[in-house]
């Protein structure tokens, strides 16, 4: 038993050993002799001890945890690379030349100083390159050639360049110093009328008519490229000499080609042609497109395409944007169509830019007579142009009423909407205490105010329907379940109607239309369509089973005649403004209508506002 368990010390002190330090070895050590006489070992094994001692003294010390790192060993400092921007030494450079006064901005590539020209005493905007673009040769070049090209330039809507080079290390350009906004921040704060962006643009598109005479495209026509000086907006317009275009860096024309990849996709996705966008090479139609990015942007507060940069770069080739009139009702008609017309997807179908500023400098007053034999009268959720004239493309052609309290304004969204055959527009509001049905003329003038408030003959509580026929109109009142004729002059004729379940009656109706010599209410509580005679006479229904092996009847959400008018439908879970309230059906040709026949339930009705459709023959 003493043997082992000498045996066992001996064992843990050599493994012990080589990882403690000397002294600690040898006091170890000393510990197992002094009790391995004690037990009575053999004097034999002292000097087999010994060699046991000296040699875990001589054996090296193993560390056997985790490594500690090395600290890195100091380096000499290397030379000194390009001074970077905003440094001490990147200022004492350029103080050789200019007194530096301030740094006003910060990009993404380069900064820009306020300095001073020591020679000429000229303010001036120094444009340096950051630190990290200077190690790429092909960027310094890009760089220097938007100051060669600016110095080609002379227009005074285009930045102008004063000198450019390189100081111990430092490139710079010398530039005109601008003391204004970027189009970009006045777009986004929406400080901008339909004059004024138009203005500005038509400086804009000037200015390229300069650039493309030398045969350069520009190839980055943006917002943020476009300066307008403090003091140049105008109430009706800008001062042409406070506007500026800039940033000519991926510019790219005859004399430049070497310079540049023929084909590159450099640019800004947002405000890239279809061209641009596939890789193919550019010409100046590119620029128009571009330049019709920003139009498009500046009237309507938007760009026309959003995503990222792949959905965006799809839609440039392949999608048309919304027209910027539907949008914005205000836009001219003329204003509209020539954004759309500079964003066509075929360059050769883009106007040229003597067109552009010609249209942009205006005049564009509205035509009084609309050109169109027929539009479709829609009500919407708007604050301006609540009732509007669409043409069968579904563009706003006129804007009739808002809601406020101005002249040709009402407190509330119309209800219902109606033409009679002289070209009167009926609309119906809810206003408390005063005058609910009102006739305008085409051109927004209110004709005629009737129907107050109340429940006496001639009166209305919630006038949810209008409709006409010849030379009557008839009004259904939600709350009464009653439909009052009037004539064109607002002179009540009488009512019929009233609330029931029989025929004739009706619960909760929500809709009236006219067609073919009769009325069709909507009996949203009964879940039917009731023909009626103008008289109030009942002559059939129209009703939807849910399904065939389900007798029960369908809910109806709207109900509309002509096969190409848009659906009379109001709700359904859509936000404000996202649908018509009413449409004027008889401005379009009549058609036979779909669905079951008189007192015959047939197939579900469209659930949600169709597409408008020019009708066949038109």
């Amino acid at each position: 038993m003493a043997l082992l368990l000498a045996a066992l010390l001996v064992l843990l002190t050599a493994l012990l050993a080589v990882r403690l330090p000397a002294w600690a070895s040898a006091l170890l050590l000393g510990l197992l002799a002094g009790s391995g006489y004690a037990l009575g070992v053999r004097s034999e094994a002292l000097p087999a001890g010994a060699l046991l001692l000296l040699g875990a003294l001589a054996a090296p010390r193993l560390y056997l945890g985790p490594r500690r790192r090395k600290r890195p060993e100091r380096r000499p400092p290397g030379p000194k690379r390009p001074a970077a921007a905003g440094t001490t030494a990147e200022r004492e450079a350029l103080s050789q030349r200019y007194e530096i006064l301030e740094k006003v901005g910060l990009g993404g590539m380069a900064t820009v100083y306020k300095a001073k020209d020591r020679k000429t005493g000229r303010l001036v905007a120094l444009k340096v390159p950051q630190e990290r673009f200077l190690g790429d040769p092909r960027f310094v070049r890009r760089f220097h050639r938007e100051a060669e090209v600016l110095t080609r330039m002379d227009h005074p809507n285009i930045v102008k360049v004063y000198d450019h080079g390189q100081v111990e290390g430092v490139h710079y350009i010398a530039m005109e110093f601008l003391d204004g906004e970027g189009l970009d921040k006045l777009i986004e704060e929406r400080r901008l009328s339909l004059r004024q962006a138009a203005a500005i643009l038509a400086r804009v598109a000037d200015a390229l008519k300069h650039i493309h005479a030398q045969g350069i495209v520009h190839r980055d026509i943006k917002p943020g490229n476009i300066m307008v000086l403090k003091g140049a907006l105008r109430e009706d317009g800008v001062d042409p000499r406070g506007v500026r275009l800039m940033d000519f860096g991926i510019a790219a024309g005859r004399v430049l080609t070497r310079l540049t990849i023929t084909g590159a996709r450099i640019g800004t996705p947002v405000y890239m042609s279809p061209e641009q966008a596939k890789g193919q090479k550019l010409d100046h139609r590119s620029d128009i497109y571009s330049l019709g990015i920003v139009l498009y942007e500046a009237l309507t507060g938007q760009p026309p395409f959003t995503g990222g940069y792949e959905t965006v770069i799809h839609q440039q080739i392949f999608q048309m944007p919304t027209p910027p009139k539907q949008l914005r009702p205000e836009i001219p008609q003329a204003l509209s169509d020539l954004v759309l017309r500079m964003l066509e997807k075929d360059p050769a179908k883009r106007p040229g830019l003597d067109e552009v500023v010609r249209v942009l400098e205006g005049p564009w007053e509205e035509e009084r007579e609309l050109p169109e034999a027929q539009y479709l009268l829609v009500a919407v959720e708007a604050k301006k142009g609540a009732v509007r004239l669409l043409d069968l493309e579904g563009t706003p052609a006129r804007l009739l009423s808002g809601v406020g309290s101005g002249a040709g304004q009402f407190p509330s969204p119309p209800l219902a909407v109606a033409a009679d055959p002289e070209g009167g527009i009926w609309i119906a509001v809810f206003q408390h205490g005063e005058r609910l049905v009102h006739r305008l003329s085409p051109q927004g003038e209110v004709l005629l105010s009737t129907g107050p408030y109340g429940m006496k003959p001639g009166e209305f509580l919630l006038p949810v329907g209008l409709a006409v026929l010849e030379d009557q109109v008839f009004v259904l009142d939600g709350e009464t379940a009653t439909v009052s004729r009037l004539d064109l002059a607002g002179r009540y004729q009488g009512r019929f109607g009233g609330q029931g379940l029989g025929r004739g009656t009706f619960q909760d109706p929500k809709a009236l239309v006219a067609a073919e010599g009769h009325l069709f209410v909507l009996d949203y509580g009964n879940r039917q369509v009731q023909r009626l005679t103008p008289e109030g006479g009942y002559l059939s229904r129209y009703a939807f089973r849910r399904s065939r092996e389900d007798g029960a009847l369908r809910l109806l959400g709207g109900w509309g005649w002509g096969g190409q008018a848009l659906p009379l439908r109001r709700g359904g879970g859509q936000g404000p403004g996202a649908g018509p309230l009413g449409a004027a059906s008889r401005l379009l040709p009549p058609a036979p209508s779909g669905g079951g026949g008189p007192d015959e339930p047939g197939g579900a009705p469209s659930r949600g506002p169709g597409p408008l459709r020019r009708p066949p023959g038109l």
